[in-house]
């Protein structure tokens, strides 16, 4: 082992400890990549990679409009209008609401890639209606947590994963998703079993305990029309790849499948159409809705961009003290 390798052995231990500590996690990333270049006297090398990923329009455009598109569905409560159809069918079939209740965090995860915005979605209608149905709150909690965490935002184009991977790869997004598809599904169905035989053996459910639940908010044409409007990116994006051959034109235009922030601006403007109830008051509507998706653009940045910034210099670091390489031989066995 020579000292490059060790050099960066020691320096990412020191990341590690720093971190556990509360350090500011893209300070050390960022620091942390600074030394490891410095060492062999090449530092720029971390400034060329900030800039360098500060342009990725592929990386920071489709996951700052995804979590603009889910702000803007926040604030006008489609979130939770989907959440309400997704619960209604289960209302009279409670030995259903565990699993059931998963499956309903899963499919809003897929179309709020955030897992705290789902979990906020969710929250809300499905535990007091879990308690009711005579559900233990730790019964609830643990089907709102599972749901809300199991992986459907893999599913989602503009999850930050799946975003990394095509850009990475340069391979289309329906083949990432396809490719996650089986895994992803397994460990739902794997999960939602244990946690449902969990809360059985725990008995944490009591028929006896049963009431009414209070939220019997009445599903209208208007409602449903809003609750759709969640997972409308996904499907378009899903239809409109050029594999399919739905839409010719569109494939010719693009043949590498649409732009996912081409897809969130459009669906942002189709949802402040829709949930637009007074047209002398469209001008307000419209300006609100505006300023929550450029503020859904500034949080993505903030917690999920300079994260994947930070990560960018640390690995640049790595890259260019040659631990990379290094490891890489160390690693690789050779057959020859």
């Amino acid at each position: 082992m020579n000292s490059p390798l060790i050099a960066a052995i020691l320096i990412t231990t020191a990341a590690l400890l720093l971190i556990r500590r509360g350090v500011d996690v893209r300070f050390v990333l960022i620091v942390a990549g600074l030394i490891m270049a410095t060492i062999i006297g090449t530092p720029w090398v971390i400034w060329d990679t900030f800039q360098k990923v500060l342009g990725r329009g592929d990386i920071i455009g489709p996951i700052c409009t995804a979590m603009g598109y889910a702000f803007v569905l926040k604030a006008t409560g489609c979130d939770r209008d989907m959440v309400r159809l997704l619960v209604q069918p289960l209302r009279k079939v409670r030995w259903l609401l565990v699993p059931g209740g998963v499956a309903i965090g899963f499919v809003t995860n897929m179309a709020i890639t955030s897992q705290t915005a789902s979990a906020a979605a969710v929250g809300p209608i499905l535990i007091p209606l879990m308690i009711a149905s005579g559900y233990a709150p730790l019964a609830a909690a643990g089907t709102l947590l599972l749901g809300c965490s199991v992986g459907g935002n893999l599913f989602n184009p503009g999850e930050p994963d799946i975003v990394a991977i095509r850009s990475s790869v340069n391979v289309d997004i329906g083949d990432i998703v396809n490719a996650a598809f089986v895994p992803n599904m397994i460990s739902f169905v794997v999960a939602t079993i244990v946690l449902t035989l969990v809360i059985r053996r725990m008995k944490l459910w009591s028929m006896a305990n049963s009431t009414q639940e209070s939220d019997q908010t009445r599903l209208t044409r208007a409602t449903v029309l809003r609750a759709l409007l969640p997972p409308l990116p996904i499907l378009i994006l899903l239809l409109l790849q050029p594999r399919f051959g739905l839409f010719p034109s569109i494939a010719e235009m693009y043949p590498q499948g649409v732009q996912v922030s081409a897809v969130m601006l459009l669906c942002s403007g189709l949802v402040m159409l829709v949930t637009l109830n007074d047209p002398r008051r469209a001008i307000a509507h419209i300006s609100r809705l505006t300023i929550e998706f450029f503020e859904g653009l500034g949080f993505a940045f903030a917690k999920v961009i300079s994260l994947i910034l930070a990560a960018a210099c640390f690995l640049a670091g790595l890259e260019a003290l040659g631990a990379i390489a290094k490891l890489t031989k160390l690693l690789t066995y050779d057959t020859t």
